[in-house]
């Protein structure tokens, strides 16, 4: 039986069953894409992501093209009243009887992850019914991804990133033609926009400042933006997302945790130094991290090898989402990215979130003698690409060592603003500016 409070929710949240329209920003992400071309088949959508990224907005916006808005149901479980038992399965069963009309359902669930068994209520309906379909969010990617325990053939998982440089700059009501990722084309778009390098030079600065979340692509407040970032995303996940899928007793250590992985974002992670600087101990640590993980908080980088025993065993990198996730936590001023160090390395993670757009699989590489190279793209076929923030261009010994020991003929080099074509010891590297680079999603 439904609460007064549940079903004013349903109304709230459902204006359109009364006629009523909805205010839905007009600019849609890339994911929106991946997602509208699954949506005539039966599979449920799962779309995962980090919090404020837009995937509520998403949703919305498919709502808006669904002509018999009688036959869609949107609803979100971030309140506590509605986690309870059965609250989902009479939320669908009031919707399907009371509400819904002869026809196709579109039944969109928000923040799915909080509600107990959820998967198994879902799977009831999908057997059950041919009529409906699910698109289903959250914020913590091991839900959704144990739910194919479960929901095993029901259900195709699409992750929405944070924005991509591009979408920034689209969101600033600046329009960028698409760049395929290869030097020709990236060739073609450097000369055409050099009389505008500057301008992308600058934007590339604000991007790391403040670029990940859509609603804040346009605020020049620093602390406006600091604020957002630390109320809306960060505490919302450590207080509230993680304890309610995950065992946490000190969200303390988890908080001081996220913070020192933010802090040494791009650099090589060694759980032992972390379990002595924070003061806990190592199943603790490696758990809370992989907490993090599975919020889209950081990402755990390995070490290049063919060998799944040797990359496990291999010290990793870490990665935060959005090196303005560090200057937020760490309430750093704009001040920060004039530290050449700190610069390239929140640079670094930048890249390595775009390169995972471009590859599945994604390392590093870094030899016994400290040998070292940011990304490596892809396993069997690999191609190079090393993060060299900076004017002058001059050590590149270990991407070409790397190079002539797995035989490969071309390597990538993200600079500040070098745009050539070198070739060292019968190897081609193509250096790119970053803003460019990340203009190929």
């Amino acid at each position: 039986m439904l609460s007064e409070r549940i079903i004013a929710l349903m109304r709230e949240y459902n204006p359109w069953w009364e006629g009523k329209d909805t205010k839905v920003p007009d600019y849609k992400r890339r994911t929106f894409a991946d997602v509208k071309k699954y949506m005539r088949m039966k599979q449920i959508i799962g779309i995962v992501g980090l919090r404020r990224v837009g995937k509520t907005v998403l949703m919305h916006q498919l709502i808006k093209e669904i002509e018999n808005k009688k036959n869609v149901l949107y609803f979100s479980f971030d309140e506590l009243v509605a986690q309870q038992p059965n609250v989902l399965e009479d939320i669908l069963d009031y919707f399907l009887k009371t509400v819904a009309k002869d026809g196709k359902k579109y039944i969109f669930l928000d923040e799915i992850q909080k509600v107990p068994y959820w998967q198994d209520i879902l799977k009831r309906f999908y057997d059950t019914r041919d009529d409906i379909k699910f698109i289903i969010s959250g914020s913590a990617s091991l839900q959704i991804k144990k739910s194919k325990e479960s929901l095993a053939g029901r259900i195709f998982d699409i992750y929405m990133p944070i924005l991509t440089f591009r979408e920034f700059l689209e969101l600033n009501d600046f329009k960028v033609e698409k760049v395929e990722p290869n030097f020709e084309s990236l060739r073609k778009a450097y000369e055409s926009g050099l009389h505008k390098k500057q301008f992308y030079e600058h934007m590339f600065f604000q991007y790391i400042i403040k670029g990940a979340f859509p609603e804040i692509v346009k605020e020049e407040d620093e602390e406006v933006i600091k604020n957002y970032i630390r109320s809306s995303v960060l505490e919302k996940i450590i207080i509230e997302d993680i304890p309610s899928v995950f065992e946490v007793r000190r969200k303390d250590i988890l908080a001081a945790l996220l913070e020192y992985c933010a802090k040494e974002t791009s650099n090589l992670l060694n759980i032992t130094s972390l379990t002595k600087a924070i003061g806990i101990n190592y199943e603790t640590a490696r758990s809370y991290i992989f907490y993090l993980q599975n919020s889209f908080l950081i990402d755990i980088l390995y070490n290049y090898s063919k060998s799944v025993l040797k990359q496990l065993r291999k010290n990793k990198k870490v990665h935060v989402a959005h090196p303005c996730i560090t200057i937020a936590l760490m309430r750093y001023s704009k001040d920060i990215l004039n530290v050449d160090e700190v610069v390239g390395r929140y640079v670094e993670s930048i890249i390595f979130q775009h390169a995972k757009m471009l590859s599945e699989q994604i390392f590093f590489w870094r030899t016994p003698q400290k040998e070292e190279i940011d990304i490596i793209l892809g396993l069997e076929k690999p191609t190079p690409l090393e993060v060299k923030f900076k004017r002058n261009i001059s050590d590149l010994s270990a991407i070409i060592k790397f190079m002539e020991k797995y035989k490969l003929k071309q390597g990538i080099v993200i600079t500040r603003d070098t745009f050539e074509e070198r070739r060292i010891n019968g190897k081609v590297l193509l250096l790119i500016p970053a803003w460019l680079f990340l203009l190929t999603v």
